[in-house]
């Protein structure tokens, strides 16, 4: 196909067209996608912010994906990767939480180093926010309505919460 070389308004007529017509069928495949690769529940919560964000991946991509001689295939080649992403991500996050969890939870029977470790971290209900989400299998939706935040404000709130994590234990 070569080297794309249309505007910007005529790639987001493509993608939007695309979007359109391969949105069902990115998410009926990411939760094929997810189901053999996880037993977590609201797997169709997953499965549409996977695509979601495969299709902002798209946009930023767009002279890949339409280079490519097939930008649907690049779109399902990509999804694979954003899937698998997605689960390293959660596992990650499931792995330090269970391991600050007694710090958390039981603070009395929590060892002195995890909690010099966690003193100053996150604040215990930051905490029990990623707890919820990635251990108990919270939905965002179950989220907001617990915690009265948008679905945007939430999303925004687990995203400095996590960045904040990242940053303390990369010092």
């Amino acid at each position: 196909m070569g080297i794309w070389t249309g505007t910007d308004r005529e790639a987001e007529e493509i993608i939007q067209k695309i979007y359109e017509e391969e949105y069902e069928k990115l998410v009926r495949c990411a939760i094929s996608y997810l189901k053999a690769k996880s037993d977590s529940a609201h797997i169709l919560s997953r499965a549409e912010d996977v695509v979601q964000e495969l299709f902002a991946l798209a946009w930023k991509r767009r002279k890949d994906v339409l280079s490519s001689e097939k930008p649907v295939g690049w779109l399902y080649k990509a999804l694979q990767y954003k899937v698998w992403e997605l689960l390293k991500e959660e596992n990650r996050w499931t792995e330090l939480l269970l391991r600050y969890e007694q710090f958390y939870i039981q603070p009395d029977e929590a060892d002195i180093d995890l909690k010099l470790d966690l003193e100053g971290l996150i604040s215990k209900e930051d905490f029990y926010l990623l707890y919820k989400l990635y251990v108990v299998g919270y939905t965002y939706q179950e989220l907001c309505k617990e915690t009265g935040l948008t679905k945007s404000a939430l999303g925004v709130r687990i995203h400095r919460v996590k960045q904040k994590v990242r940053e303390k234990l990369n010092e």
